[in-house]
């Protein structure tokens, strides 16, 4: 058994675990994602509940899930990797301003997402740390979504990429009375880059080069197991960002990441089988840039309420079989298409399926697929003047995601 392995050995394990991670913290992919700009959950384990799962912790993604409840877990070590292929489209059209002879324009480029963490128990209480890549957006269209670069003879206002990665270390302690309280510092680093058209009617001042910020924030939980039922809840705070500096003339506030509240419950209805319902709220509204009116430089995003259900059926002591679906209103309504025709993200229904299979008594793999239904919106042309001049303009988003995780426990 592992706890009576030589210390030497043990010592050996956890400083290439370590040494795996330092290197990792050098890669920021640029990913995209289904709650808004989020993730629906992280890593393949709560991909395939869904993102189900604040109340039922199953590997160290936790940390960020919810931190309160890696009191429940061993001493391990989880890496994941997710290739995430998005379908997006725009298809201009309105008067004077939408490039509307561009027809229908498609992107389908993929995007890889790294995420790795390690939990550490000690006596009553647990330490975790993991890197995450969380939040996302991007569209690379072969010509502008406006006619003026036309007009010029350029070809700006298509692209737009968007990533960030989550450094959070976190500590979880369970009282006598069972109730644990759990607290993760979170470090985020974001990355963006584009080529859109400013208020000023002409390309932004960072002319598609990458420009990156630092930012932190907190998230707090709570949890607590009793028999066959568990609770879960968990509080980020809001992630207060640096300024991107090269993009002053189009995103003049910081793009912070909003403030997110999920509870949830788990039920075990039978020793095999466990039930898993949760509910997420994104206080997009609270993120001056985000939710700022279009015509002054905003997105005009809205506030998300996101259900997740999942199952989970142990099938025997190898084979873990899950299944799940998340569903939340687009921050983005219909007045304001056109303003988001270069961060479409639109979809609302997801639907999930994976598997652990157990290799040895300390070592599992798992295996999840995520599918976004597509959803496409076209602008009413009854909010501002964006919404007015790019009335009928359509976008529209499905995605496809396939995540890999290994598991070692130490």
């Amino acid at each position: 058994m592992p706890v009576n392995r030589p210390r030497i050995q043990r010592s050996s394990r956890e400083a290439a675990v370590l040494a795996i991670f330092s290197v990792l913290l050098a890669l920021v992919p640029c990913s995209w994602a289904t709650d808004g700009h989020q993730l629906i959950g992280i890593g393949a384990l709560q991909e395939g509940t869904g993102g189900a799962g604040v109340a039922s912790p199953k590997d160290s993604s936790w940390v960020l899930l919810n931190p309160a409840a890696i009191v429940d877990l061993d001493r391990r070590f989880d890496f994941s990797f997710e290739y995430f292929r998005p379908y997006r489209y725009v298809e201009p059209h309105g008067l004077v301003l939408p490039n509307s002879g561009g027809g229908r324009m498609g992107d389908d480029g993929a995007f890889p997402i790294p995420a790795m963490g390690l939990i550490f128990p000690h006596g009553q209480g647990a330490f975790g740390v993991g890197l995450f890549a969380v939040n996302g957006m991007g569209v690379d269209y072969r010509n502008s979504r406006t006619i003026i670069p036309r007009i010029f003879g350029q070809n700006f206002d298509r692209r737009t990429q968007y990533g960030v990665m989550k450094l959070s270390l976190a500590y979880a302690y369970k009282f006598d009375n069972g109730w644990s309280l759990g607290i993760a510092a979170n470090l985020d680093y974001e990355r963006f880059k584009t080529d859109m058209l400013t208020l000023g009617f002409w390309e932004t001042s960072g002319k598609n080069n990458w420009d990156d910020g630092f930012g932190g924030g907190l998230t707090v939980g709570v949890y607590k197991n009793w028999d066959r039922w568990s609770f879960g809840a968990a509080y980020t705070t809001p992630q207060w960002m640096q300024t991107f500096d090269k993009y002053k003339d189009l995103l003049p506030d910081p793009m912070n990441l909003p403030q997110t509240v999920q509870t949830g419950v788990a039920f075990k209805a039978t020793p095999d089988v466990e039930l898993l319902l949760d509910y997420k709220y994104i206080n997009w509204e609270g993120v001056a840039q985000i939710a700022r009116a279009c015509i002054q430089g905003g997105f005009g995003w809205k506030d998300q309420h996101v259900v997740k259900a999942g199952v989970e059926w142990k099938v025997n002591p190898k084979w873990t079989l899950r299944t799940g679906a998340s569903y939340g209103n687009s921050p983005i309504s219909a007045d304001k298409v056109f303003a988001n025709a270069l961060f479409p993200a639109i979809t609302e229904l997801s639907a999930t399926a994976g598997f652990s299979y157990a290799i040895t008594e300390n070592s599992d793999i798992h295996f999840a697929y995520e599918h976004a239904l597509g959803n496409t919106l076209t602008d009413s042309g009854k909010g501002d003047l964006f919404s007015m001049v790019g009335k009928g303009t359509k976008i529209h988003l499905d995605e496809n995601c396939f995540t890999a995780e290994y598991s070692y426990k130490f």
